[in-house]
C-alpha cells in the first residue's frame, strides 16, 4: 500500500502539482528599465487585523507551547495571544520564500523593498479535505516600495497564490505521502509559489 501511495505521489509530484492562481487583475506600468533598475533590500510581512488563518501545525506548535491539547488551543485560536504566536512562526517562513525567488532577479543599485500584507492564508486538514475539499494557498497585498522613502511604487492587491493539494480519501492519502517526502513544508511552497506568481508578474515576459 505504502509503494502504491508513494507512486502516485511521484505522478502528483511530477504532473499532478497543478498551481492554481487567481486571475492577474493588477496593471503593471513599470518600464523594463525601471525593474532592471532595482534591487531588492527584503521582504517585509505583515496580517490584517482581520486575517483569516487555518493552519494546524502552528496551532499545534501554540498548543505545546501552552502545554494544552490541540483541542484546547483551538477555543483560544483567536485571542491576540495565539493569532501573534502563530503568524510570529509564518513571518519568516513566508518572508525567506519570496526572498528566495525575488532576489537573484532584482540586482540593480536602487533599494525597494516588497511589503506582504496577509489576508487568508489556508492548510485545510486532511479531514477537511476528505469531508469537504480545500486547497492550500496565501492571498496577500504586495507593495513594492523605495526601501529608503517607502514610498510606493507598484502595488499588486490581492495577489493568489494556490497549489493543488490532494481531495478525498485517496488524494489524502497521497497528499500525505508527497509531503511526507519533501523537502519543502507546505508553507515553505505556498510562499515560493506566491514569489514566483509576483516575480512573473513584475518581469512581465515570466522569466
Amino acid at each position: 500500500m505504502l509503494r502504491l501511495l508513494l507512486g502516485l505521489a511521484r505522478i502528483v509530484a511530477l504532473g499532478g502539482l497543478l498551481l492554481l492562481a487567481g486571475c492577474v487583475t493588477a496593471n503593471n506600468s513599470l518600464s523594463p528599465n525601471d525593474i532592471a533598475s532595482m534591487k531588492l533590500a527584503g521582504v517585509a510581512v505583515s496580517f490584517a487585523p482581520d486575517a483569516r488563518i487555518q493552519w494546524e501545525d502552528g496551532l499545534r506548535a501554540y498548543a505545546d507551547s501552552k502545554a494544552v491539547s490541540l483541542e484546547q488551543a483551538a477555543t483560544m485560536a483567536d485571542t491576540p495571544e495565539a493569532k501573534a504566536f502563530v503568524q510570529g512562526l509564518l513571518t519568516p517562513r513566508i518572508k525567506a520564500g519570496v526572498e528566495q525567488v525575488l532576489a537573484s532577479r532584482l540586482a540593480g543599485t536602487r533599494p525597494v523593498r516588497l511589503d506582504i500584507r496577509v489576508k487568508s492564508l489556508l492548510f485545510p486538514s486532511a479531514i477537511q479535505r476528505v469531508v469537504i475539499g480545500g486547497h492550500r494557498g496565501m492571498i496577500a497585498d504586495a507593495n513594492l516600495v523605495d526601501a529608503r522613502t517607502g514610498a510606493l511604487i507598484l502595488a499588486y492587491p490581492e495577489l493568489n497564490a494556490s497549489l493543488y493539494t490532494g481531495q478525498g480519501i485517496v488524494g489524502a492519502a497521497v497528499q500525505a505521502a508527497i509531503d511526507n517526502n519533501a523537502t519543502q513544508t507546505p508553507v515553505d511552497k505556498v510562499s515560493v509559489r506566491y514569489g514566483e506568481i509576483y516575480r512573473n508578474w513584475l518581469l512581465k515576459d515570466g522569466v
